[in-house]
């Protein structure tokens, strides 16, 4: 091992499962960062630093205060966001289309008065435990409701202006804690 020389590791097979992808090599104090060169579309998890021949274990923790640095454009996915059809039980009840993005144009159809009460309310549709979302409205009026499903700060409503944006983060259960607001 040279520091500063590249260590490739075995690539992933593209199988569409979980796999891990790392390598061996010998720790300098002088360069210890590990490189990965990632082209394709990926879900990513934290980094998992182990020493000697000791397999990486699924579920272990995975970060701690040392924590990791990317490189390069870090794009979330964004998607559409769509109010609740006529036929769905309540119109205060909202389902993101999960797996396709973590930031949301909320489309109002046209009608910017409305609510928002609950998001992703079914076991289904939940988001994974950590996952943070954000909520761009392009026009005024929305009022996403405080309640014991989406916590806000202050125990205060979101109500969207022009070009506003809600973010907020999930334990993996149906409620929702505000992580920041512009509006």
């Amino acid at each position: 091992y040279t520091s500063g020389s590249i260590i490739s590791s075995a690539p992933h097979s593209g199988n569409g499962e979980w796999e891990f992808i790392g390598m061996s090599a010998l720790y300098s104090k002088t360069a210890p960062y590990f490189y990965f060169s990632i082209t394709g579309d990926v879900q990513l998890t934290a980094p998992t630093l182990t020493f000697g021949q000791t397999p990486a274990t699924p579920g272990a923790s995975l970060m701690s205060s040392s924590g990791a640095r990317m490189s390069g454009t870090f794009t979330l996915g964004g998607a559409i966001g769509y109010p609740p059809s006529a036929e769905d039980s309540s119109p205060y009840f909202w389902v993101l289309p999960k797996n396709e993005g973590n930031v949301f144009m909320m489309d109002m159809l046209g009608d910017p008065v409305r609510h928002i009460h609950r998001l992703n309310h079914s076991g289904a549709d939940r988001f994974p435990k950590g996952t943070v979302i954000t909520l761009v409205f392009e026009e005024s009026g929305t009022r996403v409701k405080h309640s014991a499903y989406i916590k806000l700060k202050n125990n205060q409503d979101f109500v969207s202006v022009t070009q506003s944006s809600l973010t907020l983060i999930t334990k993996g259960s149906a409620t929702w804690y505000e992580v920041s607001r512009n509006n």
